[in-house]
């Protein structure tokens, strides 16, 4: 830079650096300065000056004179080393403080706190109502073949009884309790008050003799756990240092666990599984099933509903679900049960199987449209003889993703019947399920749709099945299903009245008999008296309590604005810093590493020793 008139000539200094040099005072300066007079105008810029390279501490001592930082230019500029040592520490200390409070904060940032709100509304979307009957084979339909033929043996055993005199039961504990009445596919081999067995071992003494019960029981297999079936077909296991319940009775010559309901007459029963067309030909019907409908006091009928599949249920008939012929989603506008969806289920008493079908009613589930519904896992089970009103109440969860949560939106996760519905954590886990058994044992054990190329597991691959299963009840394996950040889920609380009374009966038959036609209807021609009706019908009121809906909500505690606003609150407080000085920290660092590089690499360097 060049000054004339009375201005010095410097080169190779900054600002800071020229006014830190004036400060110091220091006799030798070492750097070109030509005193320029007013009337010598004519300088003589061809004579080249001397390059002058500022040492670390001035640069530093330039820094403390010109931050605007609080406290380090009383550290700098001190004449006391006593002064300048209380300023250094209360800095240190003051910093120490702001970073475990910006430490604290920025923990926090990956938290999140729970909001919970109540949203008003005046229109409501109504969600899709999933009904089953809980037989899932009708008996009038199951073939006369070797696949069935202990569930036919069984149901004729059950004919047989029922046509006999009923015996009335003597009370608990009389010792002239008379024995059970014989099997015709086992031996009478029950005995009262017995309670030694022969050792349990993995392999029963006569595999033979007792085909019938143990049909599962693998000669070649060594495990450390047993299974068996109950009376309704349930899997149930046995895992190590596990003991039987002990019982009244055993069965003589068989372990334990082998048996099931003690003195069921299902004993050794092991229904097959049916697959989804022996389900389509042999299940229940929905235009047998659903005898009335009506959706906010509007007449519907059963092509209102979509036949969905379950393993456990049978045919289940979905309302309001994505593949209705609905294009859009069923809406409400009133609360209570004078509105939403009302129906009259025929359940088909004498249809049902006993082998299979432990409880009598119906399995009914509120759920999102576009989720796959799962009665045997979230459905209210209700009997018939009773009018059953279902409130509902509506609730949004919001959650949040990665980095405060882990939740998903599914775009990225396997589960069940993809390409028709969302995601959720129970379609995603059992999906997990099936593709392990699929991958290991070349098999799988339910009837969904993405199954349809592997046949269904049976005894040849029992052990590479219970294996898997194994270790899916026990969370052995990844599965990788977390929550999604977005659902709705319904809670519901259900009331229940004796329906129809005796005096209503008449009036119902009536009533559906001449709008709808139904003379040849099954329940027209079944229902003759009120103990059949109690016996078959099911009525079911699903309704709003309230349009309002509860909104949970999972919000960070810090938001990226409000923790820069608050670590800047934090670092001006204690160390007097704002932006501008770390700006001016960043140039300083600068300079001190390019002067470092100077004198590393330039030899004709002129430092504040040299005169």
């Amino acid at each position: 830079m060049c000054y004339q008139a009375g201005y010095y000539i410097y080169l190779g200094l900054t600002d800071s650096q020229w006014i830190n040099t004036k400060a110091a005072s220091e006799s030798k300066v070492i750097m070109s300065i030509h005193k320029v007079s007013s009337s010598d105008v004519n300088v003589n810029v061809s004579e080249k000056p001397h390059r002058y390279t500022p040492s670390i501490r001035e640069t530093i001592q330039g820094f403390g004179a010109e931050t605007t930082a609080h406290g380090i230019p009383r550290v700098i500029d001190r004449p006391r080393y006593r002064s300048k040592l209380f300023w250094a520490v209360l800095l240190l200390a003051l910093f120490g403080v702001f970073i475990f409070q910006a430490v604290r904060l920025l923990r926090d940032y990956y938290t999140f706190n729970t909001k919970i709100e109540l949203v008003n509304s005046e229109e409501v979307e109504f969600p899709a109502i999933t009904v089953c009957n809980l037989n899932r084979i009708r008996l009038s339909r199951l073939p006369n073949n070797k696949r069935w033929e202990s569930i036919n043996n069984q149901t004729a055993y059950e004919s047989n009884q029922n046509s006999s005199p009923v015996r009335p039961t003597p009370p608990f504990g009389d010792s002239t309790i008379p024995p059970l009445p014989p099997r015709p596919d086992i031996p009478n081999i029950l005995e009262r008050d017995r309670i030694t067995t022969p050792p349990v071992s993995n392999h029963p003494p006569d595999e033979k003799s007792h085909d019938r019960i143990q049909r599962d029981v693998d000669d070649g297999g060594d495990e450390n756990y047993d299974w068996f079936r109950d009376s309704i077909g349930e899997e149930e296991y046995q895992w190590p240092h596990s003991t039987p319940s002990p019982g009244i009775g055993r069965v003589v010559g068989l372990p334990p666990t082998h048996l099931g309901s003690l003195g069921s007459p299902y004993l050794g029963i092991r229904p097959p599984s049916p697959t989804k067309e022996e389900l389509r030909e042999m299940g229940h019907r929905r235009e047998d099933f659903i005898l009335e409908c009506r959706f906010n006091k509007q007449r519907c009928g059963a092509d209102d509903f979509r036949v969905i599949q379950n393993k456990q249920y049978g045919n289940c008939f979905t309302f309001n679900g994505v593949t209705s012929t609905q294009s859009s989603p069923r809406r409400v506008t009133k609360a209570g049960s004078g509105f939403g969806l009302h129906l009259t289920l025929y359940i088909e008493h004498d249809e049902y199987i006993g082998a299979m079908t432990e409880d009598t009613g119906v399995r009914i589930v509120a759920h999102p449209r576009d989720i796959l519904p799962h009665p045997e896992d979230l459905g209210l089970s209700f009997s018939p003889g009773f009018t059953s009103n279902i409130g509902l109440r509506q609730v949004e969860i919001k959650r949040l993703p990665h980095p405060h949560g882990n939740c998903t939106y599914g775009k990225d996760r396997r589960h069940l019947s993809d390409d028709v519905y969302e995601y959720n954590i129970i379609s995603c886990q059992k999906r997990c399920l099936q593709d392990g058994l699929a991958d290991r044992c070349g098999c799988v054990t339910d009837i969904y749709n993405d199954y349809d190329s592997f046949p269904q597991c049976n005894r040849t691959n029992r052990i590479c099945r219970q294996t898997v299963e194994k270790s899916f009840y026990q969370n052995q394996m990844d599965c990788k299903c977390p929550a999604k950040c977005r659902e709705f889920i319904y809670n519901t609380k259900a009331t229940s009245s004796v329906w129809p009374s005796e005096k209503h009966l008449d009036y119902w038959k009536k009533r559906i008999e001449r709008p709808r036609g139904f003379v040849q209807h099954p329940a027209f021609t079944a229902i003759q008296n009120i103990e059949e009706a109690r016996k078959n019908l099911v009525k079911v009121k699903v309704y709003f309590e309230e349009l309002n809906y509860e909104l949970v909500e999972q919000v960070p505690a810090h938001t990226f604005e409000s923790a820069v606003g608050t670590i800047g609150g934090l670092i001006g407080l204690y160390i007097g810093f704002s932006l501008i000085t770390v700006s001016e920290i960043l140039v300083l660092f600068y300079d001190v590493a390019r002067l470092m590089i100077v004198k590393a690499f330039y030899k004709e360097t002129v430092d504040g020793s040299e005169s």
